[in-house]
């Protein structure tokens, strides 16, 4: 299936239809570049589609939390049944005994006590999808993508996934924004990280933790500034929670500091214009009966669409619009 999405887009990329030739006089230009008409009623459906799914769910208080604090947290009553969360953390947990061969002690935690992760004291796994269409309904959630569609519009992807098992340690991971590339980084989010809490996130547990408002300084904290922890507000949510944050958020989080398990799943998006590392290739691990058991948008997340879609919408963002 990887070779057949790699020609088709290279094919589609390099037939697109006479009519997007502009004229002006005598000379020819590239219309793709060029707003007009159709690019413009292309954003405006596109904000309107995003403004009426955000009423829809009733998620008005969050988008309000995004713009002030720049992250938010749906509670588990908006997130959905606590079947779901059980079983997405019972997977997770049963994917990181199979790959690593040992049980996982939940009651001390301290089965992967030797890791030392780029995330501190964390066990990472990576790679979730086709071990399980759990991470399927995950990535599809409907609260969960209007968010992520308010900051970074229809167009955006999967950048990558990753399940995180903290057991006790003493590492605090120190604030930081998301965004790669040089700053000051757009006000406008350019990436944006949503985080299943799928046990109780408190202080002991080794939460995540926020500089309110820090995602309109649109840039990397400092040195100093990275490691004050006067400036770390915890964000406790209880398990089924949903954390939603703009990319320009400082963010970091406290060391585990009792016995246990803190579980999560990380979905990490992003705009098309704003990967500037390389996202992860699901070509190779998207199937027919994947996309066959999901809407069109799940092709979309996961790239293995139609490039010229993005073409058009990339067209209709530069209208002024970031819904696309």
């Amino acid at each position: 299936m990887a070779d057949k999405a790699s020609e088709t887009r290279i094919t589609d990329l390099n037939n697109l239809p006479a009519d997007s030739v502009a004229r002006a006089g005598d000379k020819r230009f590239a219309g793709f570049l060029l707003n007009d008409d159709g690019a413009e009623r292309w954003a405006r459906a596109a904000r309107d589609r995003v403004f009426a799914e955000i009423e829809t769910l009733g998620l008005i208080a969050n988008v309000g939390e995004l713009e002030m604090k720049g992250y938010t947290a749906l509670t588990p009553e908006q997130v959905g049944p606590p079947a779901f969360i059980d079983q997405l953390r019972e997977t997770i947990i049963a994917l990181a005994e199979k790959r690593s061969g040992q049980a996982i002690d939940r009651a001390s935690g301290v089965t992967f006590e030797d890791d030392n992760s780029p995330y501190g004291q964390v066990h990472s796994l990576f790679g979730l999808f086709g071990e399980d269409p759990i991470f399927e309904q995950a990535l599809m959630h409907r609260p969960m993508l209007a968010l992520v569609t308010y900051l970074l519009g229809e167009s955006c992807f999967l950048h990558h996934e990753r399940a995180a098992i903290k057991g006790p340690g003493d590492q605090y991971l120190p604030m930081h924004a998301d965004p790669s590339g040089p700053t000051p980084y757009p006000w406008i989010s350019q990436v944006c990280n949503t985080t299943f809490a799928l046990t109780d996130h408190t202080i002991e547990s080794g939460t995540t933790c926020f500089v309110p408002g820090s995602h309109r300084l649109c840039r990397q904290p400092t040195r100093e500034e990275a490691m004050d922890l006067s400036s770390f507000v915890p964000l406790e949510v209880p398990a089924g929670s949903l954390i939603v944050w703009h990319g320009n958020s400082w963010h970091g989080a406290l060391p585990r500091k009792q016995p246990g398990i803190r579980v999560s799943l990380v979905q990490y998006f992003s705009r098309p214009s704003a990967a500037s590392d390389v996202p992860r290739n699901f070509n190779s691990v998207v199937t027919p009966e994947m996309l066959a058991r999901n809407p069109p948008r799940f092709a979309t997340l996961l790239g293995v669409d139609d490039p010229t879609l993005r073409l058009e919408s990339f067209k209709a963002q530069r209208t002024g619009y970031s819904f696309c």
